[in-house]
């Protein structure tokens, strides 16, 4: 009778360990199952690429309207140009939403001109792991002030805004396929390096 005893509860004990083994990595899988970056022109719009080197990282003062009348450059890798500069908007904020590659894409729009909209993009930090430190910081840090300004966007829908903000991102010229508040040249901040004076209400 003892001997029995001794060896359900040695059963019972390696099915406990069994148990908590089996369920250990789960929540990491979900967690990076949750993480899904982009593809097309992935590492240009994360500053990952080789040509990464090449940006001036010193914003530009400009406008939505002014960005918005920009020739598109480059094909697949980054182009030369505009992006290969970094920019500096004061614009009105239109609204948001969490994109399925994990990005936050803002519609903003020109100060004087409320049809002149274009988007900006803030990556996910699980995104950027290959970016230069201080760039994939700066990313960081734009997105998390972002949330702290306007809060965590839906993935379901856009969540309106009101408010301004002064965003600092480098130049991108992304492929138009309809997505909401692009620019006629498709024209992009993306990935946005800084997001200040922001009210969102």
């Amino acid at each position: 009778m003892a001997a029995l005893l001794v060896v359900c509860l040695a059963a019972a004990l390696v099915g406990a360990v069994i148990t908590r083994v089996g369920r250990g990595p789960r929540p990491a899988l979900a967690s990076s199952g949750r993480i899904a970056c982009g593809v097309e022109r992935w590492a240009v719009k994360t500053l990952t690429d080789p040509g990464a080197r090449l940006v001036n990282f010193r914003p530009r003062p400009t406008t939505v309207s002014t960005l918005r009348r920009l020739r598109p450059t480059g094909t697949y890798a980054r182009g030369k140009g505009v992006e290969r500069r970094t920019y500096r908007v004061r614009a009105r904020l239109v609204e948001s939403r969490l994109e399925d590659d994990q990005d936050f894409h803002l519609v903003i729009v020109d100060l004087r001109y409320p049809s002149r909209t274009m988007i900006v993009e803030f990556p996910d930090p699980a995104c950027t792991r290959h970016a230069v430190q201080k760039r994939r910081l700066q990313m960081q840090s734009a997105r998390s002030r972002f949330i702290n300004a306007c809060g965590f966007p839906s993935s379901s829908s856009f969540d309106r805004l009101r408010g301004t903000a002064s965003i600092i991102g480098v130049g991108f010229f992304d492929f138009i396929h309809g997505q909401a508040g692009v620019a006629p040249n498709g024209i992009e901040l993306h990935p946005v390096l800084s997001f200040t004076k922001a009210r969102c209400s």
